[in-house]
This record gives structure tokens, sequence and C-alpha cells, in this order.
């Protein structure tokens, strides 16, 4: 059960506010509140697809590889946000895995009662469209980053991107590092080093150890809309 605090909260959620009373309660009789620390994985790629998953505190890792270990997708979540939405009344497995990159508290949700409630129920599920075209927004966004040519220009999309997506203030709120850019980016460790260096040298970003602040809002507004 969850306390009356994180029930109100729950509430007051977009993704639950225009649910029916009944249901909405039927729906937290079967969501739970847990913790977990630091590098714990929610679950695998291929895993049954059973639960949505939404962080109370805390920061999520997205992440999909290939047999290489090469990464083909990154992606990260914030409190406050539930995922994954991917695979929505269609896919019976989880698409990527996620793994906590913080200490976390979050709240799984059994994703069948959910799709069942949303679907008898048109205002939400104007809401959940809503909020799939918003991730598709991001997702145009970053597909036009990749098949940018300028590895430089890929790299700071993908800074805009975090800036404007994940940070609640001008820094990024877990620590990061250049070959995680590099995935995000699509190139290599050294060119994101050296563009880095060519950001701090500039007074736009600042990176100390693997903390990364934004110096310059502004300059990154170009790069995301």
């Amino acid at each position: 059960m969850i306390s009356k605090d994180d029930y109100q909260m729950l509430r007051n959620l977009e993704e639950f506010q225009y649910l029916p009373i009944d249901c909405f309660d039927q729906l937290m009789a079967a969501t739970h509140l847990r913790k977990a620390s630091k590098n714990h994985v929610l679950f695998f790629k291929g895993d049954n697809r059973d639960k949505l998953f939404l962080i109370k505190s805390g920061y999520v890792k997205l992440e999909d590889t290939d047999s290489s270990g090469t990464f083909l997708y990154t992606d990260y979540v914030k409190h406050n946000t539930i995922f994954p939405y991917g695979g929505m009344f269609l896919e019976k497995t989880y698409d990527f895995s996620a793994k906590a990159i913080t200490d976390i508290e979050y709240f799984y949700i059994p994703v069948d009662l959910y799709e069942n409630f949303v679907a008898t129920n048109s205002t939400q599920m104007r809401v959940l469209c809503q909020k799939l075209s918003r991730l598709l927004r991001i997702h145009e966004i970053r597909l036009r980053n990749v098949v940018t040519s300028s590895a430089q220009d890929r790299i700071v999309q993908s800074l805009a991107i975090l800036l404007f997506d994940v940070c609640e203030d001008n820094i990024l709120p877990f620590s990061i590092t250049t070959v995680e850019i590099a995935a995000l980016s699509a190139t290599t460790r050294e060119t994101v080093s050296h563009v880095l260096k060519s950001l701090k040298e500039k007074n736009i970003v600042e990176l100390s150890g693997r903390k990364l602040v934004f110096l310059n809002r502004d300059y990154f507004l170009n790069y995301i809309y």
C-alpha cells in the first residue's frame, strides 16, 4: 500500500487525473513503492513487460546494446516520469534495459490494469497520446542529431537534450562520462573530449570530474528547436 501523500501526488499527475476514482483506487491498491541503490537494474531487455515505473526521486538510464556491447540506444529518465511508454497496448516484453544511476525511489504499476482503464477513458487516452507525441518529438530531434554530418553539432545537440529534457536547473543531476556522451551523439570519446574542451574554453560548459554544468543556457537553444 502507498501513503496518503503519495496517493494524492499520483492522483494529481496527468497520467492518472482523469481516471474515475474507483479505477484509480484499484490501480493504487496494486501500486507499490520501492527503494533501490545506484546500479540496481529495474528490468532487462526481453523481460516480460508487466510493469510501468514512475520515479519518485533519483534518475534512471535506459539502454540497449548489440552483441558486441556497443550502445544502440541511450536515454535518461528523471523523477515524476512514467516509463516505458514504448510498447503500450502492443509489446509483451521490454525493448531495452533500465538501470538506476543514482539511488532511487520508484513506484511500480501493473501495465495491464493501467492499459485497461486508459483504453475505456477517452480523456485519459488523449493525455497519453499527448505524452507520446512529446516523447516522439524528442526522438525526432535525436534522429536529426544522428544524421547531422558535423560531429561537433551532434555532441552539442546531445548536450542540449540533456539540458532541456533532464536538468532541473543548469547542472546535470548525475555524473556522465565522455563515453556516454559519445554514445548519445554517435561519435568517439576523443571527439567528445575535444568538443568539451572547446566549450569549456568559451565558458559554455564546465566539467569537473564527471559533473557537467551548463554555463550558457541560451547557446543550446539553437540546437533543440
